[in-house]
């Protein structure tokens, strides 16, 4: 029964996939063009080292943003760049209600100090609770927005730099020691 249903599953994505790249579908609508252009291309969906390491870095740079829709930005973004969507999808995931906290703290932290060389920042204290109303939480926000939105901003492309280029040379390292691995089978399999 399972081996049914999951051959039935398989043979409806084969076909939705068949039906949405369709030729003469394609050239009816510019956006379905763009979408099989984008996420019906098989490089986005399996890993190879430059979309593992281009799907960590926009993971990384879109949870460091605290947006409220951090999965569909990951996406759109990972379509657009052409890197691995499900990679970036799990990223988001490392903002979780635990690591919030932090993760704000932080990047109040560094938005304050770098728009401290610039410009003014705000002189009262960030809040410890929500506010009451909604006129103080508006002013709450738009005194302390552009701060948390320029630590974001620096602390994730930091963050996708550094994932990029981590995992970038693990895979690389993976490779190598896989291909030593089998050069020694060889030789010993020669002996």
């Amino acid at each position: 029964m399972l081996a049914m249903a999951r051959g039935w599953f398989r043979r409806s994505v084969f076909k939705t996939i068949r039906f949405l790249k369709h030729p003469r579908k394609l050239r009816q609508s510019p956006a379905r063009r763009w979408f099989a252009r984008h996420f019906l291309d098989k490089r986005v969906w399996k890993p190879t080292q430059h979309t593992l390491s281009g799907g960590m870095a926009v993971g990384m740079f879109i949870t460091l943003q605290l947006l409220p829709i951090q999965m569909p930005t990951a996406v759109i973004l990972s379509a657009i760049f052409r890197v691995n969507i499900p990679i970036a999808i799990a990223m988001c995931w490392v903002s979780n209600p635990v690591t919030v906290p932090f993760m704000a703290w932080l990047e109040y932290a560094i938005g304050k100090w770098v728009l401290a060389l610039y410009t003014t920042v705000p002189t009262s204290p960030f809040p410890k609770h929500l506010p009451e109303s909604m006129v103080d939480a508006w002013i709450v926000l738009k005194e302390h927005a552009p701060v948390m939105l320029m630590g974001g901003i620096i602390l994730g492309a930091v963050a996708a730099l550094v994932s990029y280029i981590t995992t970038w040379s693990c895979w690389e390292i993976g490779s190598r020691m896989e291909v030593a691995k089998k050069l020694r089978d060889v030789k010993a399999a020669a002996v």
